[in-house]
């Protein structure tokens, strides 16, 4: 139902989603917890954020059908919903995280968060299609599987759907232990790129896709560059943020880029002797997220990047997911052979 975009990249080497483990429910039947009935002067409960369906306490278990609801909000993680929605809330009575799921209703469903107030384009939280659902009835449904919540904050979470798709929905809200999400604490040097969001555009540091560069002095090792990567939308597509190092090896010692990110990412060896027209993957390797991961090469002498970015172009990849990369062995700059710079237009497709 839903077209994947499909983009042919060199360096484009993606990695399996790990699948998380989730108890499969039976079919929602209604109980107390149900909503969507009309109440006074014909307004139904939970149909807005201002007659949001109250939750008390977790673990939450509610279910209903969104078929007579009105179409009130949309978020795109990454298409439009335009789907009845019903909306629930829930203020912490301490800081937690919470799994929020919609595995195993029947429709094609949609689920998003909001922090204390409708911010259109701008949801706390949001997940379309999930797969890491265990045997969820439809194909297409939905669960954030880590959500950090705050005391003293109210949340929305708003039960939607794909493409005016409603049904029968169950809603499970469990409170999880995230101590081992990942966070990257990096101590170097500030990348400087400004931390990209829908309509990007990449043009600091993107490398051989905006003719934009960073570099990494020689002579200090090891080098650290504390650095922001993500996946954004322009336009209706996803883009990662790719940035691009320079190095200019004189050959004969071992190279070393090891990066830490808080999303998968790769990290590649360009060889760039040859410019943007002519630039090949020399070496990479693939990290998880909170994994340090390591390559190592007697780079040849001339005009090299070290590439890091996202594994995939999922928007699961949120912009401002830190990294730390580490280059050591970088000791000496061995001026490049100067070579004609190339267009925009040879280049423009080749990264995004």
């Amino acid at each position: 139902m839903k077209t994947a975009i499909c983009v042919v990249v060199a360096v484009a080497i993606l990695a399996g989603a790990a699948v998380a483990q989730m108890t499969t429910a039976a079919r929602p039947e209604k109980h107390s917890e149900t909503v969507g009935e009309p109440t006074h002067e014909g307004r139904i409960e939970g149909d807005t954020i201002e007659e949001c369906w109250p939750i008390s306490s977790l673990p939450f278990v509610g279910t209903g059908n969104t078929c007579g609801f009105n179409v009130d909000y949309d978020e795109e993680c990454p298409y439009d919903a335009y789907s009845r929605d019903v909306v629930y809330c829930y203020s912490p009575p301490h800081d937690m995280c919470v799994s929020i799921s919609l595995c195993d209703s029947y429709y094609d469903t949609k689920i998003y968060v909001y922090e204390d107030e409708h911010t259109p384009g701008f949801p706390y939280a949001c997940d379309d299609d999930n797969f890491a659902c265990v045997d969820p009835p439809v194909t297409y449904t939905s669960w954030l599987e880590e959500v950090e919540i705050f005391t003293g904050h109210t949340y929305y979470i708003v039960v939607d759907g794909y493409g005016g798709s409603c049904g029968d929905y169950l809603l499970e809200i469990d409170e999880i232990d995230c101590s081992g999400l990942c966070d990257v604490v990096c101590v170097g040097v500030p990348e400087g790129e400004p931390t990209c969001y829908a309509g990007y555009v990449d043009v600091y540091n993107g490398g051989c896709s905006s003719l934009s560069f960073s570099t990494i002095p020689a002579g200090t090792s090891p080098y650290v560059v504390c650095g922001e990567t993500g996946v954004y939308d322009y336009n209706g597509l996803t883009y990662r943020d790719t940035d691009w190092y320079l190095i200019y090896p004189c050959g004969g010692v071992p190279i070393t880029a090891t990066v830490e990110a808080e999303v998968p990412v790769i990290l590649i060896f360009v060889d760039l002797r040859g410019w943007c027209d002519d630039f090949y993957v020399y070496s990479y390797v693939s990290a998880d997220e909170c994994v340090p991961t390591s390559l190592t090469e007697y780079l040849p002498v001339g005009q090299f990047a070290v590439f890091v970015a996202p594994q995939e172009w999922s928007l699961d990849n949120e912009c401002g997911s830190e990294y730390a990369l580490t280059v050591e062995g970088y000791t000496e700059h061995c001026d490049p052979t100067p070579v004609e710079s190339t267009s925009w237009g040879r280049v423009k497709a080749l990264y995004r």
